[in-house]
């Protein structure tokens, strides 16, 4: 346990939240996150909202007390804040800028938390900024906590039973699973993205039926690229319900989140929020095909990533899989 009191990642404030939330002893939760107890006294004091402590809440709180206590680097930096807006534009995310800066320069030349800093100061407002970002949300919303129900979802397996090594991403072929809606349309988007590489998948869907969903995600993995896959982690809506002939004929199995938990996949909805930036609500997917879904999706693949040490899915993917990544991910060459 450290010795004395240091600041909090979002991902330690996920974990904090988790462990809160079974009740742990504020000592135990110290050990476990590897900080002085003080540091999880004084971070649940200061950065509760009036729900409770949440994570991504507490997370901005944190970066809102820095960020006014310092003057924002862009102001006075306009070749920086150029380079930032042309990447912002390209749908580019400020992690991805700030990491790429480094990879290229070989030091530190802005932190993504100062370039969402100068996103929501008034500066970046009047320029808009925000609407590159994958939400184009004016103000960073919290996630609110809702009463849970109990799943329609026959035979599922909870997400409590899923091995430790998948939650750590040790292995590839674990993979998240979403539906994307769109407004007045049936057809939707299956988005599937494997945990320890990133990559993203998105799968034009007919209808939300769950034989349909079932046959489409089948039909992705079929063959030898049945090898791809060995999990599959899904949220409660009635269009997975087909789950075990997902299960039975690909030979995988099948976790769930817990009712109204989606950060518990949060990989494959991080890769909605990027894919929302090309395909807002209000698309006509209906008039796109797979094709074109295809490209999009790409893009994705082939943007470096701060938890892959800026290599992109792509690369990551392929590197495991060798040629038979090949038709299934296309890399920028």
């Amino acid at each position: 346990m450290s010795n004395h009191y240091s600041h909090l990642n979002v991902t330690k404030r996920e974990r904090l939240y988790e462990l809160n939330q079974q009740c742990l002893n504020k000592d135990d939760i110290a050990l476990t996150l590897g900080v002085h107890r003080s540091t999880i006294y004084r971070e649940l004091n200061r950065n509760k909202s009036k729900i409770g402590y949440l994570p991504d809440k507490a997370q901005r709180m944190s970066e809102n007390r820095r960020s006014l206590s310092k003057p924002l680097k862009l102001e006075s930096n306009f070749e920086l804040r150029q380079h930032i807006a042309d990447h912002l534009k390209q749908g580019w995310s400020p992690e991805q800028i700030a990491g790429r800066l480094k990879e290229e320069r070989g030091i530190n030349v802005i932190s993504h938390e100062t370039i969402y800093a100068y996103i929501y100061s008034k500066q970046g407002l009047t320029s808009e900024l925000h609407i590159y970002l994958k939400r184009q949300q004016k103000k960073r919303k919290s996630r609110l906590s809702r009463k849970t129900k109990r799943s329609t979802i026959p035979n599922r397996t909870s997400i409590h039973e899923r091995p430790a090594a998948i939650e750590a991403r040790e292995d590839f072929g674990n993979w998240e699973g979403d539906l994307v809606l769109f407004s007045d349309q049936r057809s939707n988007l299956i988005t599937l993205r494997e945990r320890k590489s990133r990559l993203f998948v998105a799968i034009k869907n007919a209808s939300k039926k769950a034989e349909t969903t079932a046959d489409n995600i089948v039909k992705k993995f079929r063959g030898k690229k049945k090898v791809l896959i060995t999990t599959l982690t899904l949220d409660n809506g009635g269009e997975f319900a087909n789950h075990e002939s997902i299960s039975d004929r690909l030979e995988i199995n099948t976790f769930f989140c817990d009712p109204y938990s989606s950060y518990q996949k949060g990989s494959v909805e991080n890769g909605n929020g990027v894919l929302r930036y090309d395909l807002p609500r209000s698309t006509n997917i209906e008039s796109l095909t797979q094709n074109q879904i295809d490209k999009i999706v790409n893009k994705i693949n082939n943007r470096p990533m701060k938890c892959l040490g800026y290599r992109t899915p792509a690369e990551v993917f392929q590197q495991h899989y060798g040629k038979l990544a090949k038709g299934f991910v296309a890399l920028q060459t």
